[in-house]
């Protein structure tokens, strides 16, 4: 893993925790997104924890830099900063997830292996950012973090009920989910709910 942050306590902060983590290894450290895109071209990493709000290049043209780059990366936005409009713009440019840096460890490696497996994380104390932009608020629901991870699973090809057992719910729970997420988008048929979700990138 990469550490991005303009503040070096931060970065060694986390080099010290993850010493004692076996599963995950910290390649090195960056204070800006051009630093950090310097590094990646010699470093090979899975995964990059990156701050939104650094000097010489900013965390949202670093991300939209790294998923140009190196597809197969995943990104992390680890920030104190909670302006929805800075969150909705790195949203935007495909990071896997949003952490609040006031998280404990076990939410951070929780997120890291979810990142991994593929998933999109939005992490407790996140603002909701989906109305920020004022070109697509009126199209954009107010929506929950479970109901954001039902359509990013059905929006995968799992039925109803498969989703419900990756999610640890029943069938009722995510039928329950369905009918609200129809209600918000004005659907009736949730793959088209899917499909306007995936226009405004609420998923991928």
């Amino acid at each position: 893993m990469l550490l991005v942050d303009d503040h070096p306590c931060i970065n060694e902060g986390l080099i010290s925790v993850f010493e004692k983590h076996d599963e995950i290894r910290i390649v090195g450290s960056a204070k800006s997104g051009k630093e950090a895109l310097s590094i990646l071209e010699s470093t090979e990493t899975d995964i990059v924890l990156l701050d939104i709000l650094m000097p010489e290049m900013d965390g949202i043209e670093c991300c939209k830099q790294i998923k140009k780059s190196y597809k197969k990366t995943k990104v992390i936005a680890f920030t104190g900063e909670l302006d929805p409009t800075l969150l909705y713009k790195i949203w935007t440019q495909k990071v896997d997830a949003i952490l609040n840096k006031s998280c404990g460890l076990l939410d951070l490696v929780s997120t890291i292996k979810s990142v991994m497996q593929g998933q999109k994380i939005i992490g407790d104390n996140i603002p909701n950012f989906f109305e920020s932009d004022s070109d697509k608020s009126s199209e954009i629901p107010n929506l929950t973090k479970t109901e954001v991870e039902v359509l990013r699973l059905l929006a995968t090809g799992l039925t109803r009920q498969e989703a419900a057992d990756k999610m640890n719910r029943s069938m009722y729970a995510v039928e329950f989910h369905c009918k609200n997420l129809m209600r918000k988008f004005g659907n009736n048929r949730i793959q088209k709910v899917i499909a306007q979700a995936r226009r405004i990138k609420i998923i991928n």
